[in-house]
């Protein structure tokens, strides 16, 4: 399989409190769908590899654990030597009993630092021979699993000591299920994209960035915004932290809002003041929240497709973060994107754009939020309709900013 016919998803694993844990990186041809990937996965994890190989997982994942679906050729290709073992769990989709050989491999694997993984499991441990003796992790398919049969299928897993992570959770009651079942690890939509709750008003914190996010895309004073933070104390000191993390790549540390608003400039302020809407209202806890990296990565990845196109780009890059970071604003402030823009002054494009997904933005929003739901034939239309990009350069883009979004969460000391 050429690297061109591939692009990229990733899916958020949390902890009970939100928090990231790991990624499950998808890797898709836009030229087949769904139905035949399962066939073709030994050359897409050969694709993998050779991205990995020139890239590094390490600057994809960050500090988080990295989850890749295998078939079994791969477990025995030269190419596995290109994933660093304490980082990634290798995830089989087998449900079948294995032969010997690959067995052994998994051992000699897991002796190396890997761990196994078995992914949408349903409960058949009937068919599963003696694997289950070299498997680690174990992702329950909470969609396929019928929930009266769920505890009971945990409870024939627990005894294994195993680490079980419920997949496809799409609803709180599906987390709320495995959370009592005593499950600690969780992956679905219903993390990366909770549902909005019309008609709720936005906290405190977050209307407070609202205003100062107004005032800065209106060029207005450094004293003023300076002032409208020292009425916030708390997003004073999220600023600062923020802005030691990683506006400055550790050059100097930032000890003042003054400082940090002449250092980092009126285009950076912009851009850290949407972030920080995504960490507003968690205290000190850590910046790796799955909302925080959906919009940092869907921002980042529409303004390099931007750089990426011929021509004069300057404006429409600016433009194109803006819209990406601010389109998971709904959910964010659980309330429509166009109260929202109520509260903010931005450029008719970016109105357009999320408003309607229309409009050379609103093109680039529609690539991100396909790419995100991994939907082959969408994203195949949004790239005709975005414009001189192929394949292979948009699943080099998507690691681009893969890499920057984790960049967020490595605090600085």
């Amino acid at each position: 399989m050429a690297l061109e016919n591939i692009y990229v998803a990733r899916q958020p694993i949390v902890n009970e409190a939100g928090d990231l844990k790991g990624f499950e990186l998808l890797f898709r041809s836009t030229e087949q769908n769904e139905a035949h990937i399962a066939d073709s996965i030994e050359a897409t994890s050969t694709v993998v590899a050779n991205v990995f190989t020139e890239i590094g997982i390490s600057e994809v994942l960050g500090d988080y654990d990295g989850y890749l679906n295998v078939d079994t050729e791969f477990l025995f290709s030269e190419l596995i030597e290109a994933l660093p073992p304490r980082r990634i769990v290798l995830e089989l989709l087998e449900t079948k009993l294995l032969e010997d050989a690959t067995l052994a491999r998994l051992r000699e694997l897991r002796a190396r630092g890997y761990r196994i993984g078995l992914s949408e499991f349903v409960g058949n441990f009937e068919d599963l021979g003696d694997l289950m003796s070299t498997i680690d992790v174990v992702k329950l398919d909470m969609q396929a699993i019928d929930g009266l049969l769920l505890p009971e299928i945990v409870a024939m897993l627990k005894p294994l000591s195993l680490q079980l992570v419920a997949q496809k959770v799409e609803t709180p009651e599906q987390f709320e299920a495995a959370k009592q079942l005593g499950i600690k690890l969780f992956q679905g939509y219903h993390f990366a994209r909770p549902q909005v709750i019309a008609g709720k008003r936005a906290k405190p914190a977050k209307l407070a960035l609202l205003r100062l996010l107004t005032l800065a895309m209106n060029d207005a004073e450094t004293r003023e915004i300076e002032e409208e933070f020292k009425r916030h104390p708390n997003l004073a000191v999220n600023l600062l932290r923020l802005v030691n993390s990683v506006a400055v790549a550790g050059a100097q540390k930032i000890t003042s809002l003054r400082h940090a608003l002449v250092v980092l400039g009126r285009r950076q302020l912009r851009v850290w003041l949407q972030l920080l809407l995504y960490t507003a209202d968690r205290g000190n806890a850590t910046l790796g929240t799955p909302l925080l990296q959906l919009a940092a990565v869907r921002g980042k990845l529409m303004e390099l497709v931007v750089e990426h196109q011929p021509g004069p780009a300057s404006d429409l890059k600016e433009l194109a973060f803006i819209t990406g970071v601010l389109s998971l604003m709904d959910v964010l402030l659980e309330m429509p994107i166009a109260n929202v823009l109520k509260e903010l002054s931005l450029p008719e494009p970016v109105h357009t754009a999320l408003l309607e997904r229309k409009g050379d933005i609103g093109a680039l929003l529609s690539l991100a939020e396909h790419l995100e739901r991994d939907d082959a034939d969408a994203v195949a239309q949004a790239l005709a309709n975005v414009g001189s990009i192929n394949r292979h350069d948009l699943a080099t883009l998507q690691l681009s900013a893969f890499q920057w979004a984790n960049q967020l969460t490595a605090m600085a000391a």
